[in-house]
């Protein structure tokens, strides 16, 4: 068996590790910043997209466990979240004695970051990292997207009536912070499986928004509230709104959101407008974005983890059926997810895609279960709480794993297969960026 180093969280080979700052580069910020090829142009590139991520996390909810138990009364920020920008504070402390002005944001930091300051400082960071220089981007024009319309969906009007509710809340409670919010994946090209198709949505949060502090934190409420139509489609959704904002746009990294999938989405705001992507190179970060997925099969091999609740096992095959698309991207043909399948399934044996087909095959003739009365009006007050109350009472009676007679056991253990095919694969190609 390979023996594996633990790096942040990632299981990494030991001839891996010339490739970690790609792989896991908050681990060279942390122990290298300023050492080989850890330099301002890495610095940069690390912080635009590490406020990305903040950003989507912050925006979601990004609660501690205390918060996302006793929300709307306590609205906290999670001790991860406050890690990350106190990370983001020695980058910009490091780019100032480089030449770079962080006046700005450094300025808003004080010896603690908390709930009450942690929109002002991301503010700051997105007003003062997005200052310097941006070249080598090529210009991808988005079009305008055709409006979600429930009569497009007669069959099912029903069934996909939260997903009307949404376009009616984005437009009055969103509106004023978003430049866009769109449908995508399966409810917008019409090949949904009910019970097994989650919602994906993007949200694209304007620059006024952005700069300030006030306006950020009432879309995190807002957003945060959104969930519930989300959980009424899809009851063990594993994830909020996807999102970007305009400032991203000025240097955007593909792998956030390919500019091609606006082509098969769906706006649910009114008078969507088009837009254009200044698109930067994104190769390492594709393919740290692969490793993730690697590492995290990995995990799950190496500690036998075969045991998963409701929630857990829906989230394990979702990240199954993804793995199509984040192996395109690494190899460097992004593909919508929906024609990634046919497509990367030529780079591998018959034998070996079983594991895809397996999880395809539990999509066509899955069986979900029932909302309890109680938790759609609670959802009002707390979404993710409600029904993830709603999961573990199901759990109780076996949960979506038994009912759907799933093997874990053979399904983590192929995906792991797999899953080390395409790496090795990628390698090839990775050892030269």
């Amino acid at each position: 068996m390979n023996s594996y180093k633990r790096i942040n969280g990632f299981y990494v080979k030991k001839d891996e590790e010339p490739l970690i700052k790609y792989l896991v580069p908050e681990h060279c910020i942390d122990e290298d910043l300023g050492e080989k090829g850890i330099d301002a142009s890495y610095a940069k590139r690390f912080l635009q997209n590490e406020l990305n991520g903040i950003l989507n996390s912050f925006v979601n909810g990004g609660f501690s466990n205390k918060g996302y138990l006793f929300y709307p009364l306590i609205k906290d920020v999670s001790k991860e979240n406050k890690s990350r920008l106190m990370r983001l504070k020695k980058v910009a402390m490091f780019l100032k004695d480089n030449g770079h002005d962080f006046s700005h944001s450094l300025g808003k930091f004080r010896n603690e970051i908390n709930s009450r300051n942690f929109s002002v400082v991301l503010s700051a960071l997105y007003e003062d990292s997005y200052k310097l220089d941006i070249k080598n981007t090529k210009t991808k024009k988005k079009s305008i997207c055709k409006e979600f319309n429930i009569a497009d969906h007669k069959k099912d009007g029903n069934y996909l009536a939260p997903l009307m509710e949404l376009k009616e809340y984005a437009n009055s409670r969103l509106r004023p912070y978003l430049s866009g919010f769109y449908l995508h994946g399966s409810f917008a090209t019409k090949d949904y499986i009910k019970g097994w198709s989650d919602v994906d949505t993007l949200s694209i949060i304007s620059r006024e928004t952005i700069k300030n502090p006030k306006k950020l934190l009432e879309l995190r409420s807002r957003l945060y509230c959104a969930r519930k139509f989300f959980y009424s489609i899809d009851p063990l959704q594993h994830h909020g709104s996807m999102v970007i904002s305009e400032y991203e746009m000025e240097n955007y990294c593909q792998y956030y959101f390919p500019v091609t999938v606006f082509d098969y989405s769906l706006s649910l705001l009114k008078n969507d407008k088009a837009m254009d992507f200044k698109v930067a190179d994104c190769k390492k970060e594709a393919i740290g974005k692969l490793f993730w997925f690697v590492s995290y099969f990995r995990q799950l091999n190496c500690e036998k983890r075969y045991r998963f609740n409701s929630h857990d096992t829906k989230n394990l095959l979702h990240f199954v059926t993804l793995f199509p698309a984040l192996y395109l991207q690494a190899k460097g043909t992004p593909t919508y997810k929906k024609f990634s399948f046919d497509k990367a399934k030529k780079d591998f044996k018959e034998e070996d895609w079983k594991v895809v087909d397996y999880v395809s095959s539990l999509r066509s003739d899955w069986k979900s279960f029932v909302t309890l009365p109680l938790i759609k009006p609670l959802a009002n007050i707390n979404p993710l709480l409600c029904y993830q109350v709603n999961a573990k009472i199901i759990d109780i009676f076996g949960g979506v794993g038994k009912k759907n007679s799933i093997d874990a056991k053979r399904l983590v253990e192929n995906m792991f297969s797999l899953s080390e095919q395409a790496w090795r694969k990628i390698r090839k190609n990775a050892d030269k960026i």
